[in-house]
Parts: C-alpha cells; structure tokens; sequence
C-alpha cells in the first residue's frame, strides 16, 4: 500500500511538473501540434529509437504493448529519468545557442501471471516552444512582428498484453493525449501613434487514442533468437476548444496597458490524429549481441483541424541499433556487465517550407549500467542531431541530447509470511 501511495504522489508531481515546463526551443515547433516526441526513452535512444520488436525483462517497452509480457512473474518494473537538450540554430546569416532540460518519462511495468502483463506511465507527445522575430512594414509603417509560443502535450497510458502462444503475444495501451499549445502574435509599432497589436491562439486538447501491438519470437538456435513486432494505431478524434483573443495596447515604460479587445470567441471541434504503423525486427545472439531495425509510417495528410484539412505530409522514419554486452554474468569484472549501444535513424518531418520536407538524422550511443547488488540499473544515452537545412532562407538545428534514465525493478504481489 506505501508503495502504491508513493508512486500515485509522484505520478500527479510528475504531471504538474511535465506540464509546466518547456521541452524546446525549436522554431519547427510552430507547426502542427508542435516537435513530436519521437526521442523515446533513454536506453532506446542509443539504439537509435528502434523499439517495436524490443522485448526484454528488465526494460518497459511502451511503444509496443506486446512486449509487456517479457516481464518477470511478481516482478515490478519503476523507471523514470530526464533529457537535456543543447541546440545551435542557424540559418545563413545567424545563430543561436539554446539549452533546454525536460522530463523523459515515468512508467510502471508488472505481470500477473504467466500469461497476462499491464503496464501504466507517463509520456511527452509533443513540444512548443519558440519566440523569433522580424522587421515589416505595416501600413508603411515600420513596425517589429514578434512570433512566440509554448506548452505541448502528454500521454497517460494504461496497456496489457496476453500470450496468445508459445511464440506470440498481443497487446492493447489505451491513452489519454491533453496539454494545452499557445501560439501569440505582436505587432509593435515604431511610431506612438499606432496601437499596438496582441493576439493569442490557445489550444487546449484531450482525448483517447489506442495502440494495438504484435510481437512474434522465436528460438532458431540454442543461442540465437528472433523477434518481430508490429504496432498499429487508427485515425482518431480528439477534442480541441480553441480560445482566441486579439486586443490593441500601448506600453507604459516596461508594461503593456490594453486598450481594446477585437475578439475574444471560443470555438469547440477536434482534430483527427492520424493514423500510425510501425514494423520491427531485433536478433539475439547469446543474450550478448542485440541488433535492432525499426521502419515507422504516419499518416498526416489526414491531419484536420476543427474540420479543416491541414497541408502536412506524411512521413517516414528508418533506425536501426547494436547492443554489446561482453559478459552479463561476469562477477569479477564489472565492465564487461555493461550494455554497450549505438544507433542510427532518419526521420522525415510533416513540414514543407518553400517547397522543402524537412529532415531529421542522428547517429547515437550509450550504455546501460546494472548495480552492484541490486537489480536497479541506470541508462544513459547521447544523440548527436541535425534537424532542416539553411538552404532557401530555413534553419538548421544541430543539437545534442543526453538523457538519463532510472529502473528499479522489485518484487511485488507477494504475500506477507510474518506480521
């Protein structure tokens, strides 16, 4: 019961804290419902994000909830952690350095018996957050056009999976998508004889969404063994009040003093989230090689707004991953019970700008450090990023992304013997 109370008072921090910070400083983060969250965990990362046909016992795999059967009977799974972000933007003439630091994640894993394993937990969806700025001429007048925003999206989810056989395994996460993304515009005038101008696009956002999951395994050695996953999630509707409000003001030394309100009007609708595959396969050789090769599709062409068809394009993403560990029973030598990973993907954006898609590559490593005498261990990855280009007025974003993550992993439904 301590157990149970403590993990719900950091599960509603954990919310609090997650909502209230911004994960991002990229101008990307503009469009759509903002940066996805396409970085996953951090042992994960250093594979280079490949996750659908990844199941082991001693790691939760939310992406694909099949693979929660790879869990110990009566044994309970915490892992949390975090991610730091430095960036360097640039376009032909400029750049800017940017740090930011976020929560990656909180999940819980547990089986309840030998074929039935349930998962819960905390995850981003996606980020805003950017302020750049331009000089216009507005009504010949010259004026500073300032573009802002922040917020983004989380995803609590509750998944199980059934061992349908001996080589296959089902499964289902059903999650709750909410947050709120606010998008601002300001007008400043050089001349005082102007107002000002404000306005301020809210999105708040909730709704379910599920994921259904396949993982297929299989001995084809003493030594040696495969799996294949496959995860699917449909086009869905999720709600959407939009709050707008535009007004005029003037400043007032440092503070701005409103003057008129030209609309201020709420709006209820949905956006249709669209729909999403990803296949899988790893390979396994004497629980010391692990290769790992994921392929993702997403369809956001079909992405509406408030009934509306929004221009974005549907997207591919390739990764693929190697993990070493030289001897995971070695007593002697803690370094060889290391979990040695690199990585590699390639990820389209749904963005085009003056007719440009978007791009996204990252090579990766890290390690996986069990401790001495308990069954915690603490993942840490580094990917190295480049995001867009400087061709045709964009910008490029090179960064680096550490992340950090801690597993406890217990005993759990086990009867007291003694009072």
């Amino acid at each position: 019961m301590n157990k149970l109370i403590l993990i719900t008072l950091i599960l509603f921090l954990t919310i609090d804290y997650s909502i209230a910070q911004v994960n991002t400083s990229s101008p990307y983060s503009r469009f759509g419902l903002g940066e996805l969250d396409q970085k996953y965990l951090p042992e994960y990362n250093a594979l280079g994000g490949g996750v659908t046909s990844l199941l082991n016992n001693k790691n939760i795999n939310p992406y694909n909830p099949a693979t929660y059967i790879a869990f110990r009977k009566k044994s309970f799974l915490f892992s949390t952690g975090g991610m730091h972000t430095t960036s360097n933007m640039k376009n032909s003439s400029d750049n800017q350095i940017t740090n930011n630091t976020s929560f990656s994640h909180m999940t819980l894993g547990f089986k309840f018996n030998d074929k039935l394993a349930a998962s819960c937990g905390l995850l981003p969806y996606s980020n805003t957050g950017y302020s750049y700025s331009s000089n216009i001429l507005n009504n010949n007048v010259p004026a500073e056009l300032i573009y802002s925003g922040d917020g983004g999206l989380a995803n609590i989810y509750f998944g199980t999976a059934y061992l349908l056989n001996e080589n296959i395994s089902l499964g289902l996460n059903a999650s709750y998508l909410f947050g709120s993304i606010n998008r601002r515009k300001k007008i400043i005038f050089n001349d005082v004889s102007f107002l000002n101008s404000n306005s301020n696009i809210q999105d708040n956002i909730k709704g379910y969404f599920y994921t259904a999951g396949l993982i297929y395994k299989k001995n084809i050695s003493d030594l040696e063994k495969i799996s294949l996953g496959l995860t699917f999630s449909n086009n869905t509707d999720i709600r959407l009040k939009r709050n707008y409000l535009i007004e005029t003001f003037e400043y007032s030394g440092a503070f701005e003093i409103s003057k008129d309100t030209t609309l201020n009007n709420t709006e209820w609708g949905y956006i249709v989230l669209p729909q999403n595959i990803s296949v899988g396969a790893s390979y396994i050789k004497d629980e010391k090689l692990l290769l790992i090769i994921d392929y993702n599709k997403q369809y956001w062409s079909d992405y509406t707004l408030l009934g509306q068809q929004e221009y974005y394009l549907d997207i591919s993403s390739f990764s693929m991953g190697v993990q070493y560990v030289p001897d995971y029973n070695s007593v002697k030598n803690y370094y060889k019970r290391v979990a040695y990973r690199f990585g590699f993907s390639y990820n389209e954006l749904p963005i085009e700008i003056n007719n440009i898609q978007l791009i996204e590559s990252s090579v990766s490593f890290g390690f996986g450090l069990p401790i001495k005498k308990s069954l915690t261990k603490y993942d840490f990855s580094a990917i190295l990023a480049r995001k867009g280009s400087i061709e045709n007025n964009l910008i490029r974003e090179d960064y680096v992304k550490l992340g950090l993550s801690i597993t406890y992993d217990g005993i759990w439904f086990l009867k007291r013997k003694y009072d």
